[in-house]
């Protein structure tokens, strides 16, 4: 028959072991439990010879568990054989489940029939031996099936457990978290391993210490009640010949009854015996007998002849015998005589040793299981809390360490215990204290956040990119508007500025009112502050649009960018800090965001960023200004648009504006006035009006030939 191989080599390892222990079930069945012949049948006879010691249960037990275990082994071989050829037959879903060798089903059946050859071979065991000599004639193939079963028990059980486990979503997600966080992975098995050993060294050490006092105790129960009983009957038989000397008729007839009380009495004798003394031979010889064995029992000196009842035991010979002498007119004329076989004697002893090795071993092995069950209802909230915390401090010191973006939506704590215990509250306080970090992280910018886990106060020199923006009139915008209303609309539009800051890289390092304090750092953080200036004002010309369909009033925004070295590190008092960047680089950024209102522009920029993105960013130069407090002048520029978007116009209104900006810097008025009017009446470009009305001024009173072109600002 040809067999569709599996996909992967685990699936083909399964089912070839499978295939494997259903063939071993089906052989078992009929293979004799030990050598000897009849005392040893194979587990398809084996409740028949149970019946003749311990008729009732146990037969009923055992043959069940032995048909159990075959038919589960022949439903074992043809499931796996019908699940190898799968993709040729078309199977249910529910029969595909109950032939897979690796689903639950199969390993519940594998766990109950391995169970069941344990069961069949412990019960006959446990009923049948009385002696060393059951276990001297097991040949090896018994002792393999017990061994096989116990292991293929483990794995059917281990198979289960795990399997159970894997339907609970949160232990599925606590795999992928071990997997993925190798330096905990050996959190789980440490601690239920702990458990699970220190209770079963704890059940193994009760159990054994429970076991030997009570077989110990039991061991001198039976040999009291033997020495008891012996002592009484050789007593008894004495007094009988004693008062029946000469009545050999009579002696007999009491040894006969005590021969019939033997066959039923709890421990049998070997035989009892009247040693008679022949004086003249100086031997003694058997009177009487439960044997019918009479004549010379040997030689025995008369010194020896016990002058009281007394116990000998034989042990080359395995007895114990028990004497009481037969004293007639103060004269010894012989004894009575009590043999008992010693493996006769402690066979009650020995079966019972037997039964308590075989419960106490079945339920040390149980108790494993069942200690790592209840174990695991103790420790998988443990795990699962912990899974959940290093989730979320891993996100958090992400966000410390700057790997991943801030976000207070991402410090979700995620409860994953379901019990009613002090682990849930703990798991609830973790979760208020999420909260709280959760509701605090959005009033904290990413860079002091990031250098909140250095502990004391630091700062470096570094080169940053700034990006100011303030709301045009929000103060007369807000002029009639209740407190809740102002305080809904600012955040509608310092959140939109906000996303756009952060998609292009950015963090915000406070709001000052209307207006944003943004920093970029990297090799490009020139040109993603421009990118983020860009979405900003492209977000808000779709809030003017959207004002104006509504007929609300729209606000407009300016923006000044500009890079170069601070200070950055934390500032601020002992209990209260901050970490923000100084230098004069930030106040030319906050200047040139001030600037937009002079000039009727929207975005400015530094030289030092223009250098950097006039490949990308279609940009104007504005004007060579100097803000208040510096001497010393800057050259700004507006951005327009990005090159691969600029309509043709913003070129032509660059080319027009920077016409008149070279004729307005060399004095030429009449060229100037002309360049700026001509791009301010076609485009409407408030910078050239602004410039013309500068022409007008200068047209009236010259600023004289020393001018440099530099506009002096005096006001922030």
């Amino acid at each position: 028959m040809e067999v569709k191989k599996f996909d992967n080599p685990r699936g083909s390892a399964v089912s070839i072991a499978a295939w494997t222990w259903a063939i071993f079930g089906i052989l078992w069945m009929f293979l004799p439990l030990a050598a000897v012949k009849g005392s040893f049948p194979p587990p398809v006879l084996a409740a028949a010879d149970i019946a003749q010691k311990a008729p009732g249960l146990p037969v009923i037990v055992t043959g069940s568990a032995a048909w159990f275990a075959f038919l589960a082994s022949l439903w074992k071989f043809s499931g796996t054989t019908v699940f190898a050829l799968r993709e040729r037959i078309k199977l249910g879903p529910r029969l595909r489940n109950c032939c897979d060798p690796d689903g639950l089903f199969a390993a519940a059946v594998d766990a109950v029939s391995s169970f069941a050859m344990l069961m069949v071979q412990g019960i006959h065991t446990a009923v049948v031996a009385g002696g060393s000599a059951y276990f001297a004639a097991y040949p090896w193939w018994a002792w393999f099936s017990a061994a096989a079963a116990l292991i293929w028990n483990a794995y059917a059980l281990i198979r289960l457990i795990t399997g159970l486990e894997k339907r609970n979503p949160n232990y599925r997600q606590y795999r992928a978290f071990r997997i993925a966080t190798k330096a905990i992975s050996a959190s789980r098995g440490g601690i239920q391993k702990r458990l699970t050993i220190v209770f079963a060294s704890l059940l193994l050490t009760v159990v054994a210490v429970l076991s030997a006092v009570l077989l110990r105790d039991f061991g001198r129960t039976i040999l009291s009640a033997v020495i008891d009983n012996g002592g009484a009957i050789a007593e008894r038989a004495a007094s009988v010949v004693k008062t029946n000397a000469g009545d050999s008729i009579a002696i007999n007839d009491y040894f006969a009854i005590e021969k019939a009380k033997n066959a039923k009495a709890l421990f049998p004798f070997k035989s009892l015996t009247y040693f008679r003394l022949d004086p003249k031979k100086g031997i003694f010889a058997v009177s009487a007998s439960t044997t019918n064995e009479t004549g010379v029992a040997g030689e025995r000196e008369a010194g020896t002849l016990p002058k009281k009842p007394e116990m000998a035991e034989h042990e080359a010979e395995g007895t114990i015998e028990f004497k009481s002498p037969v004293i007639l007119s103060g004269k010894t004329i012989g004894y009575a005589s009590v043999m008992y076989d010693r493996a006769v004697i402690y066979e009650p002893y020995y079966r019972t040793t037997i039964k308590v090795l075989i419960i106490a071993f079945l339920f040390l092995y149980m108790s494993v299981f069942l200690t790592y069950l209840i174990g695991r209802g103790i420790v998988s909230p443990i795990l699962f809390l912990g899974m959940s915390v290093n989730e979320l401090t891993g996100r958090l010191s992400a966000m410390v360490g700057g790997t991943e973006k801030v976000s207070a939506e991402r410090l979700h704590y995620d409860d994953k215990v379901s019990t009613k215990d002090e682990i849930k509250r703990l798991s609830l306080e973790i979760g208020n204290m999420a909260s709280v970090i959760r509701g605090v992280v959005p009033y904290i910018s990413t860079s002091t956040l990031q250098h909140s886990g250095k502990g004391a106060p630091s700062s470096d020199r570094r080169e940053l990119t700034f990006l100011f923006t303030d709301i045009r009139g929000f103060t007369t915008f807000c002029e009639g508007r209740s407190p809740e209303e102002v305080v809904d609309i600012l955040n509608h539009y310092l959140d939109i500025q906000t996303e756009a800051i952060l998609a292009h890289g950015g963090d915000v390092d406070k709001f000052v009112g209307d207006e944003v304090m943004a920093m970029f750092d990297g090799s490009e953080k020139e040109l993603n502050a421009c990118k983020a200036g860009m979405a900003i004002r492209k977000a808000m010309a779709e809030e003017q649009e959207k004002a104006r369909k509504e007929g609300k009033a729209t606000i407009s925004i300016g923006i000044g960018i500009n890079s170069g070295p601070v200070v950055f590190g934390s500032v601020g008092a002992r209990n209260r800090m901050d970490f923000t960047s100084i230098g004069d680089t930030v106040n030319l950024a906050a200047r040139l965001e001030g600037a937009n209102k002079t000039y009727g522009t929207k975005s400015l920029i530094t030289e030092s960023v223009y250098e950097k993105v006039k490949d990308t960013f279609l940009c104007r130069e504005i004007d060579l200004m100097t803000v208040k407090g510096k001497t010393r002048p800057v050259r700004i520029y507006e951005v327009l648009q990005e090159s691969k978007k600029a309509a043709p116009k913003l070129g032509e209104i660059k080319s027009g504006f920077e016409l008149g900006l070279h004729a307005y810097r060399a004095q030429d008025w009449i060229g100037a006035r002309k360049a700026f009017k001509s791009v301010a009446g076609e485009y409407r470009d408030e910078p050239s009006s602004v410039f013309l009305k500068r022409v007008e001024l200068f047209e009236s009173v010259p600023p004289g030939k020393e001018w440099d072109g530099v506009f002096a600002m005096t006001v922030k």
